[in-house]
């Protein structure tokens, strides 16, 4: 037994060595597993000193555009203002021409329907007016000498300086020459030549007012020069071939005034 007891504490001797020298390694690795968190946990720390300080640069220039943002915004503001006020302004004179341009439409509106009316007006007039002369034109050519008087006579004091008058005029005279009133006849074509000297009326003007002259057996030497006038102003009328005629039955006559 004395043998077997060395043995044994030996035995217990060599596992002691074996686990601290395994316990030593373990604590090896894990200080190296240490160390290498630590390295890491170091380049962390700096990675974010670093990007605190990026963090820093970019709060500072943040600041700073918020500062200038915050300038900015006051000018604009200030522009928005006086934007406002010249809005304001313009919206104003605005109204205005707005005002203005109603009243002038507004007139030359009434104005446009005042020429319209005064158009319409003058149509229905000369409407009218071509009526009664076209209605006393037919009674004079049917002989109804009377009342182509009486329609020309309307037409006168209804249409005066009308587009017919030098013709309503002629027209009157006839008519009363058809009466054989040869005075009032007369006193008509006597207003033809005297002012509307260059109507178409002009020769038979100057024909019916010598006949009249021959009818009143009067002014009968003013009479031959009328119908003598009629050949030389007017050669090719129908009315020089009447007043040709009338001629030979004056050459005749004694002259009288």
């Amino acid at each position: 037994m004395s043998r077997v007891l060395p043995a044994v504490l030996l035995g217990l001797g060599l596992a002691g060595c074996v686990a601290t020298q395994k316990d030593v390694l373990d604590l090896s690795q894990q200080s190296d597993d240490l160390k290498t968190q630590v390295s890491a946990l170091n380049k962390t720390v700096e990675s974010m000193q670093a990007n605190q300080a990026d963090l820093s640069v970019q709060i500072k220039q943040l600041r700073e555009d918020l500062a200038a943002y915050g300038e900015t915004v006051k000018a604009s503001m200030g522009d928005m203002g006086k934007l406002s006020a010249k809005l304001d302004e313009l919206g104003s004179q605005l109204a205005g021409k707005v005002t203005q341009l109603g009243t002038t439409l507004a007139a030359a509106q009434r104005k446009g329907l005042e020429e319209q009316k005064a158009a319409l007006d003058e149509q229905k007039r000369e409407g009218s007016a071509t009526e009664l002369f076209v209605t006393s034109e037919k009674r004079l050519q049917t002989k109804d000498y009377a009342q182509a008087a009486a329609g020309f006579a309307d037409y006168l004091k209804r249409f005066p300086g009308g587009e017919l008058t030098d013709a309503a005029t002629y027209d009157l005279g006839l008519a009363h020459f058809g009466l054989k009133q040869w005075e009032k006849a007369g006193r008509q074509f006597a207003v033809v030549l005297d002012q509307y000297p260059k109507s178409g009326q002009t020769p038979g003007a100057r024909l019916h007012y010598a006949l009249c002259l021959v009818g009143m057996k009067k002014s009968l030497d003013e009479a031959r020069a009328y119908l003598e006038s009629i050949a030389t102003d007017f050669p090719k009328s129908p009315e020089a071939r009447d007043a040709k005629a009338a001629l030979k039955n004056l050459a005749a006559k004694p002259a009288k005034r």
